[in-house]
């Protein structure tokens, strides 16, 4: 037998009312090339049969685990869930979504034959229903990256496949102490950048082996709330751990890209949030005060000195033309602040 099918695997996926879509979820899980996983499955409180679908998989795979608790939501669940897991890996799986069978085979073997401690793998966006094995694709290309460099791409044009926590594979000592912050949204964002600080190596595979599906009441399809906001506490508590840790070439990176988003989070607020003068006023007061910070710093280690003056002159129109600013840059926004 050898090293890759020892390893022990632990898919963590939170389920709260997705009876829908769950027999999906779990089966996916189930029917990896990599055997050695336990599954489980934290019951948040659902109401809608989800509950009894998880039973069932429990009562007739030895690998299902089954925790059922009071509704606390995804933070809470996912942290249930790692307090559970004994794999010497760790994933998570969200309910609504699946994985390709290939998704512990290939992110394993990654990390193993690069002594890795994260795996990165590419995503779908399902908006319709099922994608098919053969949608998926393999890997062919793996690139290796150092601390330093995973975590500038999380700040970077990556971020979108760095920020979330899904479709990756992680080694479990990353969330030793590492936890989910419970009563908010974009949960991912207040943890991912601790996970590539305290990653020695992370590897990004050249494959898509994770699938989103984008059921019709996931937070990205709701009407904009203020709700959303909770991306700036998250983008806001990146630079409070890197300036804790005295890194300041990457508390510099995170601040500027606090100030982005506060300078979109009020253009948006505005269009989308007339109503909510208050709202506009403090977040137009941080972002302006944020500003000033940021004016301040001369070098950024993650940009050449053409996307440095571009990166001051979008700054400079958010904070005295904030019109401008809205109609250039905010005209695709999606309100992923």
């Amino acid at each position: 037998m050898n090293k890759q099918s020892n390893e022990l695997v632990s898919i963590i996926i939170p389920v709260y009312n997705t009876a829908d879509y769950l027999v999906r979820c779990i089966d996916s899980a189930i029917k990896q090339t990599h055997e050695n996983t336990e599954i489980i499955l934290i019951n948040d409180g659902s109401t809608d049969g989800s509950a009894e679908i998880c039973k069932s998989y429990a009562a007739k795979d030895p690998r299902v685990h089954l925790i059922n608790q009071e509704n606390m939501g995804q933070s809470a669940a996912r942290n249930t869930g790692l307090d559970f897991a004994t794999g010497q890996w760790i994933a998570f799986l969200d309910s609504d979504d699946y994985i390709s069978r290939y998704f512990v085979e290939y992110n394993l073997a990654a990390c193993l034959q690069h002594d890795a401690d994260i795996a990165i793998s590419g995503y779908l966006v399902d908006y319709d229903g099922d994608l098919e094995e053969d949608m998926f694709t393999g890997t062919n290309k793996i690139e290796r990256f150092c601390t330093r460099e995973a975590v500038i791409h999380h700040f970077g044009k990556r971020g979108a496949l760095f920020n979330v926590v899904c479709s990756k594979l992680y080694r479990a000592s990353i969330w030793n102490d590492l936890r989910f912050p419970v009563g908010f949204i974009w949960e991912d964002l207040f943890v991912s950048h601790r996970m590539f600080y305290s990653a020695g190596t992370v590897v990004v595979l050249d494959a898509h082996l994770y699938a989103y599906y984008m059921a019709p009441g996931s937070t990205m399809r709701r009407p904009f709330s203020l709700k959303r906001l909770d991306a700036l506490e998250a983008w806001n508590e990146g630079v409070r751990f890197f300036e804790q840790v005295e890194e300041r070439d990457f508390s510099d990176i995170a601040r500027r890209i606090l100030c982005n988003r506060l300078f979109d989070a009020y253009g948006i607020c505005k269009k989308q949030l007339p109503d909510e003068r208050c709202i506009h006023k403090q977040i137009r007061d941080q972002a302006i005060q944020t500003y000033r910070e940021v004016r301040r710093i001369r070098h950024y280690i993650d940009l050449s000195p053409e996307r440095a003056l571009a990166y001051r002159i979008k700054q400079i129109i958010g904070r005295y033309c904030p019109a401008l600013y809205t109609a250039m840059f905010l005209r695709k926004q999606s309100y992923n602040l």
